[in-house]
C-alpha cells in the first residue's frame, strides 16, 4: 500500500461517518495540548487538497477543540466508504476501543451493501464469524432499549439475551429499565436467564414473574442452587409441579440434615436456656402441625352419620 506522511489543514479533510458519540475525550485533550499529536491521523486523498478521514476521529475533534489548523496525516490511496469501514472496524475489534453500539452501526452499515456478508467481513478483519455475528444477532431488538443504554453506559449483548427469555413483553421490559438504570448488571441478567430456563420457571404466573425476578436479583447471589430455590418456591405457590416439589424435598432433607448435625453437638445442645429450648421446641412442633394437621372438629361424623345406613347410587339401601 502506498502511503506518505504530510501535514495537512483540517478544513482540508471531509468526515464520514465516525459511529461514535462526539463524547468529550479530556485524557486524550490533556495528552495531545501538552505532547502534540503523536499519532497521526490517517486520510485517503479525494483530489488536490481534499481528503477524507479514515482513523482518528477522537483526535480529530481534539484539534479541532484547541483550535489547531494542521494534523501530520499519512496518506493513502482513495478506496471506497466500505472499504474505509473496513480498515477502521479491523482496528477496532482487536483493540476494543469502540463501544458495542458502534461496532454494531459499523457492521450493520456495511451489510447494507450486498457486496459483504458476515463471512467476507469477518475474513476481512481477520476475526471469526461468530465475533462478527454476536453483533447483529437479534437485530428486532427494541430501539428503545439501546438508545436510552448506550446513554446510561449499559453493555450492548445483554440486550439480546433479554430479549430472547421466553417471558412475556412487560417482563422483559421490567429487567430491561432495571438493566438500563444499572440497577443490574451483565451477570445478573445471565443468572435470570439461566433461571428462566428451568422447567419450574415456566409453571410461575405472569402475574408473579416480576416477584421473582426481584428475589433473584435480591438474592446477590452467585451460588445458583439459592436461585434454583426461588424459582421451585414460586413455582410451587402456584400449584403442584413434580419438578419443584421434588427439588424442595431434597432441599429441606439436607436442611435438616445440617441441623441434625448441629444438634449433635454437645456444646450447643448443652448450653441452651430453657427459654431456647421452649423456642427449639414450639418450632418444631409447628412444623410438624404443618404436615399432620389434627383433625378438625368439622370432619369428625356425627353421631347419625355413623348410624346413616349406606345407599347404592339410585338411593336405594343396601341393606338386605
Amino acid at each position: 500500500m502506498s502511503t506518505q506522511l504530510k501535514k495537512i489543514k483540517l478544513s482540508q479533510i471531509r468526515l464520514e461517518t465516525s459511529f461514535r458519540n462526539k463524547e468529550k475525550d479530556l485524557s486524550l485533550e490533556f495528552s495531545i495540548n501538552r505532547n502534540g499529536l503523536k499519532v497521526p491521523l490517517i486520510v485517503e486523498e479525494e483530489n488536490k487538497n481534499e481528503y477524507v478521514l479514515v482513523k482518528g476521529y477522537r483526535r480529530f475533534y481534539v484539534l479541532k477543540f484547541l483550535g489547531k489548523t494542521d494534523a501530520e496525516c499519512i496518506v493513502e490511496k482513495l478506496t471506497s466508504e466500505e472499504e474505509r469501514i473496513i480498515k477502521r472496524l479491523g482496528i477496532e475489534l482487536h483493540t476494543k476501543r469502540r463501544t458495542a453500539y458502534q461496532l454494531e452501526r459499523m457492521i450493520n452499515r456495511l451489510l447494507e451493501n450486498e457486496k459483504y456478508n458476515v463471512k467476507l467481513i469477518a475474513s476481512l478483519c481477520n476475526v471469526t464469524v461468530g465475533t462478527i455475528t454476536k453483533y447483529i444477532r437479534s437485530s428486532d431488538i427494541n430501539p428503545e432499549w439501546l438508545r436510552r443504554g448506550e446513554q446510561t453506559g449499559a453493555g450492548r449483548h445483554a440486550f439480546t439475551d433479554i430479549h430472547k427469555l421466553n417471558i412475556n413483553e412487560e417482563t422483559k421490559n421490567y429487567i430491561a429499565d432495571k438493566y438500563i438504570a444499572r440497577q443490574i448488571n451483565k451477570t445478573t441478567v445471565d443468572i435470570i436467564k439461566k433461571a428462566a430456563s428451568e422447567k419450574s420457571f415456566k409453571d410461575i404466573p405472569e402475574e408473579n414473574l416480576k416477584q421473582c425476578i426481584d428475589q433473584i436479583i435480591e438474592q446477590q447471589n452467585k451460588v445458583y442452587e439459592n436461585v434454583k430455590e426461588i424459582v421451585s418456591e414460586n413455582s410451587l405457590q402456584a400449584g403442584y409441579t413434580k419438578s419443584s416439589h421434588i427439588f424442595m424435598h431434597n432441599l429441606i432433607l439436607s436442611l435438616l440434615t445440617r441441623i441434625e448435625k448441629i444438634f449433635n453437638s454437645s456444646y450447643y445442645v448443652k448450653y441452651l436456656s430453657n427459654k431456647q429450648k421452649d423456642q427449639l421446641i414450639t418450632s418444631l412442633r409447628n412444623l410438624l402441625l404443618i404436615i399432620n394437621p389434627p383433625i378438625k372438629w368439622s370432619e369428625i361424623p356425627t353421631e347419625d352419620q355413623l348410624h346413616k345406613k349406606p345407599e347404592d347410587e339410585n338411593g336405594s339401601s343396601l341393606e338386605h
